[in-house]
């Protein structure tokens, strides 16, 4: 999905009254109703306000010489690329 996806995914939310509780339930889930599929680590939140804003909060750099740990080999096993 491209920002024109996810900005076609988020309009309902911002004219429809239903769409709109729908998604600030579960914003994840209407975003995989409009076609972007994030694993299952990935956590989605939405609120009401004045601005809209996408906030991307990363994980701690991780050392690329250091072993993983067993939960990171348990992701990747599993078929999640990333750290839960």
């Amino acid at each position: 999905m491209d920002a024109q996806g996810l900005l076609a995914a988020l309009a309902p939310a911002v004219t429809d009254a239903k769409a709109r509780e729908r998604f600030l339930t579960d914003p994840k889930a209407a975003l995989a109703v409009a076609g972007l599929d994030l694993p299952e680590w990935f956590t989605v939140s939405a609120r009401e306000g004045d601005a809209a804003e996408l906030t991307i909060t990363l994980p701690p750099l991780l050392d690329p010489n250091a072993d993983l740990s067993d939960e990171q080999l348990a992701a990747v096993s599993g078929g999640c690329v990333g750290v839960p």
